[in-house]
Parts: C-alpha cells; structure tokens; sequence
C-alpha cells in the first residue's frame, strides 16, 4: 500500500506504554491446559463482526462446557458495554495490551478494523496466546508474511475468520477434482455482490452495522482515539470514519478483503491453495460516490499449476453468479437444490442444501462418462462439519493446526492484497511463489509454439 507521510510507525505507538506489553510478553509460552481445563478467551473489538462471533462461541459455551468468556475489549464505550452484556465476559478492558498481559487467557479473538489485524495478531502471538482473526488477514502481503512465519516459528495458532477450510463441500470438490474426474482445471469464477439504498457501509451514526444506536454519545470523553487510529495516519476524531471505515483505504482494502476474501476462501479449497503469480485489479466508484475505495472491482488472479480465478464484487446490483469451476472435461458448480427426501425444513432464508453440481462438457464425454461410473452429471452432497469457532477451540487444546491456519490465510490474503495493489497503481502486479517476493515486473506468459 502506498504510504502517507503522516503515519506515525508501530514503532512509535507500541512504545506508549511499553510496561504492558512488556508484561505480556512474560507468559509468551502460553498456559498448559489440562484435561479438565476450560480455554479461556478473550474479545478484543466488540461491533458487528462480534455480533455473530460471540452466538457462535456462547453455542460452543454451552453445548460442550469447555470455554470460558473472560474479558471483552474495545475503545468506544457503548461497544464495550454491549460486549459485556452480550458475552457474559468477566472483565473489561479499553487497552488490549492490557488483556494480552493476563496469563489466564488462552486466545484471543480479534474482530477489529483491517489496519489493527497485523499488529494486534502479532502483539497475541508474542504473548503466548492463540489468535482467531477475523478475515481479512492483514492489509498486505508483507504483513500476512509475517503473520505466517511468527505463528510457524512461536507454534501459536492463527485461525483465519473467512469461508471456505470449515465447509466440508469444498474439501470433497477438491478431493474429486484432485482424482482427475473433470480434467485440467483452467480458471475459476467467484462473484459476491450488494445493494443497499443508503450505500454499503454506509452505516448508523451511531450504531453497529445496521443497527442505530441514537442515544449513544460519541466523543472523545468516551472513546481512546488514539488507540483506534493505531498504526494508521493520524487524524481528528470522525464519527464517518470510525463507524464507516470500510470506505477508507487507511483501515481496509474495500470490498476485496471484505468480501472476496471469503469467495477466495471458497475457491482456494476447492482448487487447491497456493500463493498466485500475478493480478490484476480493475473496477471503479460508478454509483456510490462517497467512499476512497470502490464499488465495482474485479480482480483477475493467475496461478503457479496453470490456471486462473477471476473474481466480481459489486456494491449497486446484488445478482451474483455460483462459485464455479471450469475443467476442460467437465463445469462445476456450488448451487442450491432441493432438500434431500425426509430432510426437516431448513430455518431461515435457505430452503435446501448446498451442493456441487458436476456437468460434463459434450465434446468430452467419453472421458468423462469413463471417470464418473459411466454418467454425464455428478452430484457431490454436503456433509457437517465443526465451525471455524468449534475447530479453533478444539486446536488450542489438541495443538493440531486450525483448518483456516496461517499459512493458508497468507496464501489467500496474497492474491487479495496484489489485486488491490494493482487496481490502486493502475498496474499487473506479480509475485514469485518460491521466493514468496514480488516481482519488479511480471515475467512474460508461457509459449507453445506449433510444429511446423
């Protein structure tokens, strides 16, 4: 990303209070669970993605008896009240170093602005504790590098808050595509779109999400400002950017790291994760004109085993087309169907299951029909699996690597960042896999001359 010379340095906000972090670092090993041992975790950010985090650890909570809650953190006041009310936490906190600092405190789970994500998950991880970070991973590729590397090198846990490791569907596509039964897998093609009336993001002032709050105050009496902005430039206090951030490139990458980062996700498990070769971003603020990032973007992403994923993400027109697979024998795609015969009625929106609809192409059928027990059409069904919350908790405990880990998270937050490198400089961006470094330039394609 390109830099603002008004940023003040991690450096330099780090060292505001280098007793707490210092503190912190004492119990950089982590706690030794023992077989009745709870895991004890923490919230650090307490808005709309805590929303949806903290149902699904309560569930967790109370089916299995093995969690405890013990501390919420955030800067806003009104935020952090609602996350102690909501979580049933112990203690409060306004400072995370102040959490990180407690050695009873097994991980933390770090809902937070895109900016805070590298600084915060490493300040964790230096702490001895084990991190659930909500997608996307980081802001760039070097920050996701080292992410990565600390969590190899320290054995703490990253667990990557994004679709796709925790849907067992996607893992069964691999596992068929991997046995050749369509072919040469050639490019993917992932959509995730929006429409709103008000503009996306354009949230309540004051509010969560799209939840208004009117009678909370939002000044400086009642939150850390300072602590907000971070590692970002520094600014005045704006209620437009704290509660509006996504529109800000200085605290997110747009709808890339919002959006498609999940469809990527999705993807990568069907096809295979790898770190790409290059991309390129394009796309523009066509509708919405109140934002620095924009509402219509396309990447297209190559990568290293000879194929290629384009992604669409539009915040003015909500069709979307399936995440689908494109193999030189066969298409595949992720539809919903009916329910299954006997099934009990699916709550909520979805009335039926998920699942990847497998279509030979008619110029290859022969090969097909002989790959697939003689058919021309494949259904692969979905199947249960733990939650990214329940495979988190059960790998702090186990020491097992989560299904969404660091490594896997960088892969995807590499060709995320790239795209948005690229739409933002107005250039290809590449990147060498092996080396995992960028490229000055992007090396010339691969040519197959014909026999003469």
């Amino acid at each position: 990303m390109s830099n603002n010379p008004t940023q003040s340095t991690r450096r330099d906000f780090i060292a505001r209070d280098a007793s707490i972090a210092a503190a912190a670092a004492t119990f950089a090993t982590g706690r030794v669970l023992g077989a009745n041992d709870r895991v004890s975790i923490a919230f650090i950010g307490n808005g709309m993605q805590f929303e949806g985090l903290v149902r699904g650890f309560k569930a967790r909570r109370e089916q299995k008896k093995d969690l405890h809650i013990a501390a919420c953190c955030d800067v806003w006041e009104p935020r952090l009240k609602f996350g102690m009310e909501q979580s049933g936490a112990e203690k409060s906190y306004k400072d995370y170093r102040e959490v990180l600092a407690r050695n009873d405190i097994d991980g933390v789970v770090l809902a937070v602005p895109d900016h805070w994500h590298y600084q915060m998950a490493s300040d964790a991880m230096a702490a001895g504790k084990d991190v659930y970070l909500e997608k996307p991973m980081t802001r760039t590729v070097d920050e996701a590098a080292r992410l990565n590397a600390q969590s190899q090198k320290s054995g703490r846990l990253i667990q990557l808050g994004g679709s796709g490791p925790a849907t067992r569907l996607y893992w069964k596509v691999n596992d068929y595509l991997k046995a050749g039964k369509a072919g040469k897998v050639l490019w993917g093609l992932i959509s995730y779109n929006r429409n709103t009336r008000s503009g996306m993001w354009d949230y309540p002032i004051p509010g969560v999400g799209d939840t208004a709050w009117p009678e909370a105050r939002f000044s400086l009496e009642n939150i850390d400002w300072k602590m907000w902005l971070g590692p970002a430039p520094k600014r005045k206090l704006s209620a437009e950017r704290y509660f509006r951030w996504r529109k800000f490139w200085d605290y997110s990458t747009g709808n890339a790291g919002d959006l498609l980062y999940h469809r990527l996700g999705m993807m990568s498990t069907m096809i295979g994760f790898d770190f790409p070769v290059r991309a390129a971003g394009i796309g523009g603020t066509y509708v919405q004109k109140n934002r620095e990032v924009p509402d219509t973007y396309m990447t297209m992403i190559e990568y290293p085993g000879d194929y290629a994923i384009n992604m669409v993400s539009c915040m003015a027109n909500q069709s979307s087309v399936p995440e689908t697979v494109y193999a030189n024998w066969a298409t595949i795609q992720i539809v919903m169907a009916p329910p299954a015969p006997g099934a009990p009625a699916a709550a909520g929106p979805r009335r039926g299951r998920i699942i990847a609809s497998v279509k030979a192409e008619r110029q290859f059928e022969k090969e097909f029909r002989e790959a697939n027990d003689g058919k021309t059409e494949v259904t692969i069904e979905s199947e249960q699996g733990p939650s990214l919350a329940d495979n988190w908790v059960d790998c702090i405990r186990s020491r097992q690597s989560p299904v969404y880990n660091a490594l896997r998270g960088y892969q995807v937050m590499t060709a995320i960042a790239l795209g948005v490198e690229s739409y933002r400089r107005g250039r290809i961006m590449a990147f060498d896999p092996g080396k995992q470094k960028m490229h000055a330039a992007p090396p010339p394609h691969k040519e197959y001359p014909p026999t003469e």
